[in-house]
């Protein structure tokens, strides 16, 4: 895939997320920046969080999570580690980030629909977009082959290419986007992982 074509999706899907989503307020203010930085701020603990749960859950040891942090000559907003994990938890591990994000953004998309304040469209905005983003950062603009950055990780665990990972994200920010502008949940986009595997599609609810 080119990287023209991934920014023509790009634009194209963040204008419709968040341009497009009906909203309620004419102008912007000093409040709403606060309000979107306070919603960024949680989606990154949130998705954070989802990495420290699980690191718990699978029993591993030295379980930390640190913000804005610098490791290995990069700079992460949020890091999560755990130590001495069993194989088949590394996966669970390295996904429970984005199925934090995906949690948060059907919170989100509830909270919004019933009182669609800056905050709440804020984080809308960012956990919805959240695993295609760091996609694009990890494999197209780090160019990393660091597992730290969760794409690579899932990439490296599941055999997945660098645009078969992409691909995921796309559809998920698509269908996530279609949700968000339409209010039509029809379709719902899901990441489960267990027992060393990674599930991800979209089901339908008719």
């Amino acid at each position: 895939m080119g990287h023209e074509k991934i920014k023509k999706m790009l634009v194209f899907l963040l204008l419709s997320f968040f341009y497009f989503t009906p909203s309620h307020t004419c102008a912007a203010e000093f409040s709403d920046l606060i309000q979107t930085g306070a919603a960024f701020l949680s989606h990154v603990a949130a998705h954070e969080t989802g990495h420290n749960a699980m690191g718990h859950m699978a029993g591993a040891q030295d379980v930390k999570t640190s913000f804005f942090q610098t490791q290995g000559g990069s700079f992460f907003v949020g890091v999560s580690s755990a130590g001495a994990l069993e194989q088949e938890s590394v996966l669970p591990f390295r996904a429970a980030g984005v199925v934090a994000s995906n949690h948060t953004f059907n919170f989100a998309l509830s909270s919004y629909r019933a009182q669609p304040t800056t905050y709440n469209k804020a984080l809308l905005f960012f956990s919805g977009t959240d695993f295609l983003w760091y996609s694009v950062w990890s494999f197209y603009i780090k160019g990393s082959d660091d597992p730290t950055y969760d794409p690579v990780g899932i990439s490296q665990e599941t055999g997945l290419s660098s645009e078969a990972v992409l691909s995921i994200a796309l559809l998920q920010t698509a269908v996530n986007a279609f949700r968000a502008v339409t209010g039509d949940d029809t379709y719902i986009p899901y990441v489960s992982v267990d027992e060393g595997k990674m599930r991800a599609g979209v089901r339908i609810h008719f």
